[in-house]
């Protein structure tokens, strides 16, 4: 037997939320922006420090000229979590309207720059001048993702 569309919001199913007054498609918008955003940063975070695990454990696969196999399978985990959670951000991006690769695998070069440093130490023995030009590349990362949109 065929469900029936019977009631209020039968017809919204093939309209989306047009049935709802202006102002609050507007916020639910912004709310949906919003979360994307909010996705995009932590799985795009998350799919960089698991990189920077998997680039850290691999740099650690060769002590004293042999294999570690326990390094090599940490390495590899930590790169397939880290892949997984990129495609997920990615779908967050494509969401937002970021579909240029560039900004895309930007993003997550520069979650994993400092992921790596952050994790290895060295970003506390990284000069004043270093330090200063990581926040300005960030920034310019950020001016880039928010601008790139309007330029679609």
């Amino acid at each position: 037997m065929a469900a029936r569309n019977h009631g209020p919001f039968a017809a919204s199913k093939k309209r989306g939320f047009c049935w709802l007054p202006f102002s609050v498609r507007h916020t639910l918008r912004a709310m949906r922006s919003f979360v994307s955003a909010f996705f995009v940063l932590v799985l795009t975070v998350l799919s960089g420090v698991m990189d920077a695990r998997g680039f850290v454990y691999a740099g650690r696969a060769w002590p004293g000229g042999t294999l570690d196999w326990a390094a090599v399978g940490q390495s590899l985990l930590a790169f397939f979590a880290g892949i997984s959670l990129y495609i997920g951000a990615v779908r967050f991006m494509q969401l937002m309207g970021l579909n240029a690769v560039a900004l895309q695998s930007g993003i997550w070069f520069v979650a994993t720059a400092i992921g790596i440093a952050a994790l290895d130490g060295t970003v506390a023995q990284w000069t004043r001048l270093q330090q200063v030009i990581a926040l300005v590349v960030m920034a310019g990362l950020a001016w880039l993702i928010t601008t790139a949109r309007q330029a679609h």
